[in-house]
């Protein structure tokens, strides 16, 4: 396991201003208060200094009990970050190369080119899926996706190799490489990962990451004494204004394994993950990744021409000033983007609030915990707020 741990600072101490930090947790207080939010965990970091370990709110609103720092949060699609890593571990030892066909590796995925309804002339290639350029599509809204997988019995399927299975029988929707859509796609890289590897994807990884970086609370299936520090999922109902304690169906949490979804963690964990990065591959005394395999995770992976266009997805947009890394998307042009990140930034969240960044540039890494269900229409959502106020707390130190 890595040697390593942060080390305190104060905000003056790594480069940043008090008195607009302590506004950013001021924030955080009031959407708890506010009954915005069922609680809220925040770590901001700068090299290997925690600058900001903030914990607000409940771990579940029905009976208030507190949220404590070491809750445990699905990290939903936050998950995706983790697929890049196993791909690239895998990568580094030539077992794939990123133009090749999805279908080398999936035979399944051979003919789906040639599906009724089809618009694309062949399959995608691996660059592809980390990029949400394959060609799938589920639908364009919560309910479109909801009645897609429906449709192909997604709830019912029992393994992760079933479930593949079906994703091959649906039609792409466009040309692979020609569009962005989010998509199912980060689920075929796991299949990959386990066809490849000979061993289940959350056990993969357990053994390639998440043990020698010391996450021992980051995993697929957690143990009685970690369930036990698992935060209850929220909605806040449209109807009442009110959070409630989240359906199964609305939480839409799977069985088994995913690329795209469906691992736990703590914001410790989770930075310790993201301080990995940061440091191109190594934490403390383990390299888990070549520095070059990190570079290719943070790079934009995503052709000129679809930069120039513009591809909203809740308050992310990828093109014009942002790209898209291996699961992830990447600043290429802060002031194109509009953003106050540092160029390189590369981050992103899950379907519950969870969210995190890194920013090379200016050593920053910033994880965001929370267990209520995205607001869709939401274009400012705790992470933009955390955005604007680090850089401004950066600027005016």
């Amino acid at each position: 396991m890595a040697r390593f741990n942060f080390t305190a600072a104060t905000a003056e101490q790594a480069g940043f201003s008090a008195s607009v930090l302590a506004e950013l947790d001021a924030y955080f207080d009031a959407m708890v208060a506010n009954g915005e939010l069922p609680g809220h965990i925040m770590l901001l970091a700068r090299g290997d200094q925690i600058v900001r370990g903030h914990v607000t709110g409940f771990a579940d609103c029905d009976d208030h009990r507190p949220l404590d720092p070491d809750a445990i949060f699905t990290l939903f699609s936050m998950s995706k970050p983790l697929a890049a890593v196993a791909m690239l571990l895998l990568h580094e030892e030539g077992k794939w190369q990123f133009d090749d066909s999805v279908a080398d590796y999936l035979p399944e995925f051979e003919g789906i080119a040639a599906l009724p309804g089809s618009a694309a002339t062949r399959a995608p290639t691996i660059r592809e899926l980390f990029t949400h350029s394959a060609g799938f599509s589920f639908g364009k809204t919560l309910e479109e996706m909801s009645e897609n997988l429906k449709k192909i019995s997604w709830f019912d399927a029992r393994s992760l190799t079933e479930l593949i299975g079906r994703y091959a029988s649906v039609p792409l929707a466009y040309e692979p490489g020609t569009a962005w859509e989010y998509s199912v796609a980060t689920d075929l890289q796991a299949e990959i990962v386990e066809r490849l590897s000979g061993e289940r994807y959350d056990l993969f990884l357990k053994k390639r990451a998440f043990d020698p970086l010391g996450m021992a609370d980051t995993a697929f299936a957690l143990d009685y004494g970690q369930t036990r520090r698992l935060v209850r999922g929220h909605v806040l109902d449209p109807e009442t204004g009110l959070l409630r304690a989240a359906t199964s169906e609305e939480r839409m949490e799977s069985i088994f394994p995913m690329g795209g979804t469906s691992f736990k963690s703590t914001a410790s964990d989770f930075a310790r993950f993201a301080r990995m990065l940061l440091g191109r591959g190594t934490l403390g005394d383990v390299e888990i990744l070549k520095p070059e395999s990190v570079d290719l995770l943070m790079a934009n992976h995503l052709p000129d021409a679809l930069l120039e266009q513009r591809f909203p997805i809740l308050h992310y947009t990828i093109g014009q000033g942002n790209g898209h890394g291996m699961n992830g998307m990447v600043c290429l042009d802060p002031a194109r983007a509009g953003r106050p990140v540092g160029k390189g930034t590369y981050e992103w969240g899950g379907a519950f609030g969870t969210w995190f960044w890194i920013d090379p540039e200016n050593d920053i890494l910033c994880i965001g915990m929370t267990h209520r269900q995205r607001i869709r229409t939401d274009l400012r959502p705790p992470e933009v707020v955390a955005q604007e106020l680090v850089y401004r707390a950066l600027r005016e130190a």
